[in-house]
């Protein structure tokens, strides 16, 4: 198993869209790491569409440290 079947694993395990760093980039499931590389600061996030009651705009992302669950 590959450290990206492992990741992949974890996110769809845990409910998670994919993997993005604040700012810098995004990676949905299914497309993790384009570049072959994790930046050191990705972390798990959900994707925003936008979610309700957030300002945020689509294609925007909440990461997993930043979720607020019901």
């Amino acid at each position: 198993m590959t450290v990206l079947e492992i990741v992949e694993q974890h996110l769809k395990d845990n409910g998670y869209d994919g993997l993005y760093a604040d700012g810098v980039c995004s990676c949905r499931i299914g497309a993790l790491m384009p570049y072959e590389c994790p930046c050191d600061t990705c972390e798990p996030g959900y994707a925003c569409d936008p979610p309700e009651g957030e300002d945020g705009e689509p294609g925007s992302w909440i990461g997993a440290t930043k979720a607020v669950t019901a």
